[in-house]
């Protein structure tokens, strides 16, 4: 006979709700399974709270115990209650949401899923509360009202960066009170000559807006170097490669005369482009370069051994790749663990395709032999006799 293996277990769940079972299924023994709960099989099912594990009998003995798995239970969660810091929102006041008596996960009626949310439109606020068993019924209601204060108005420039004295026009909309410009100035539109950062507001009966979006106004001056980037650094057979070009407001121009946010290239090089405006022309952007590459070579493998027994495994070790590699077993990784009889091999692959398969290592297996059998022609000897002992 044969030494037990130790089995290993796993469960399709971990913790179980009211009604449910979960399925332990025990695989790598090579005789009989035994399981805490003394039950038989390979696989089992469990409905209660605990943890289980399993071991191997066979003629030669029990196997250590397998891994442990808990199993929980739970239960569905009550409702929350839910609460908010003010229920009436004026001058674009936002208000706070919070959710308590949830132990597992929030989810509110607008699909946020934070124990507190920030919410800034009238509304019938809910939440429920989830776990593994299931999610609760919907919460108490929250009503959030709004009054009449005005939005804040969206502000817009007919241009960002002035040269040479020149003038930027800002424009405010949205807004059917007054405005009020960050410079203090009034009306839906004004005329800048500075840099700066501008900023509109929006007044009525009910109060002033918050600030509108940002405006920043800069001084005429060159563009800054674009940055560039490619989707792939090396080509194989006749491939091409898409450069793209960003951070530039406006007008690209590459190394190679062609102009675009994008170009595709056929040959290796080193690749830059500029960022050209009303004022100028940038510097020289980072430098891409593109490569040709090739497939790559088959690796070597080895083995620390090349023989098993009695259920040992070995190492395979794959060199000469700087790619990636993939198994005769479609395992990947530079080495891996076997514990059957087989041929082996490997291939190396790259952003240009895959080798060749490696050399072949040959694993085999054994096992220790069983003892013989032995018998005599006479078990009693006289006046100097002899027995001849015979082994089978």
């Amino acid at each position: 006979g044969v030494s037990p293996t130790t089995p290993s277990i796993l469960s399709d769940k971990t913790t179980i709700c009211a009604g449910e079972t979960a399925a332990l299924t025990a695989t790598g023994c090579n005789g009989s399974l035994k399981w805490s709960t003394n039950a038989t099989g390979s696989v089992i099912s469990v409905s209660s709270a605990g943890t289980y594990s399993v071991v191997c009998e066979t003629i030669c003995g029990v196997s250590p115990k397998s891994n442990e798995i808990v199993i929980g239970t739970g239960a569905k969660p009550a409702a929350p209650v839910i609460s908010s810091n003010k229920n009436s929102l004026c001058n674009a006041e936002t208000v706070t949401l919070s959710a308590t008596g949830c132990s597992g996960s929030i989810k509110w009626s607008t699909g946020a899923t934070t124990a507190t949310i920030t919410v800034s439109t009238a509304g019938s606020y809910t939440a429920t509360c989830s776990n593994s068993c299931g999610e609760s019924g919907a919460s108490n209601v929250v009503v959030i009202t709004t009054g009449t204060s005005p939005a804040a108005p969206v502000i817009s420039s007919n241009k960002n960066s002035l040269c040479n004295a020149e003038t930027a026009t800002l424009s405010a909309t949205g807004c059917s009170g007054s405005i009020k410009w960050s410079t203090n100035a009034t009306g839906s539109s004004i005329s800048v000559s500075t840099a700066g950062s501008y900023t509109a507001t929006c007044s009525n009966s009910c109060g002033e807006s918050g600030a509108s979006n940002v405006v920043v106004i800069t001084t005429g001056t060159s563009p800054a170097a674009p940055v560039i980037s490619s989707n792939k650094n090396s080509l194989c057979n006749a491939e091409t490669a898409t450069l793209s070009a960003t951070g530039c407001s406006g007008s690209i121009k590459w190394s190679t005369n062609a102009t675009g946010s994008s170009i595709s290239v056929s040959t290796a090089g080193s690749y830059t482009a500029t960022c050209s405006n009303s004022c100028g022309e940038s510097g020289a952007s980072n430098v891409v370069v593109i490569t040709t590459g090739t497939s790559p070579a088959a690796p070597v493998i080895s083995s620390n051994k090349n023989s098993l027994c009695n259920g040992e495994s070995a190492t395979l070790t794959a060199s000469g790749c700087t790619g990636s590699i993939k198994w005769s077993t479609n395992a990947t990784g530079s080495s891996i663990s076997v514990s059957t009889a087989g041929s082996y091999t490997a291939t190396c692959s790259n952003s240009c395709g895959e080798s060749g398969a490696s050399n072949v290592v040959v694993i085999t297996t054994g096992t220790s032999p069983a003892a013989p059998v032995i018998s005599s022609n006479k078990n009693s000897l006289c006046n100097a006799e002899t027995a001849t002992l015979s082994a089978t």
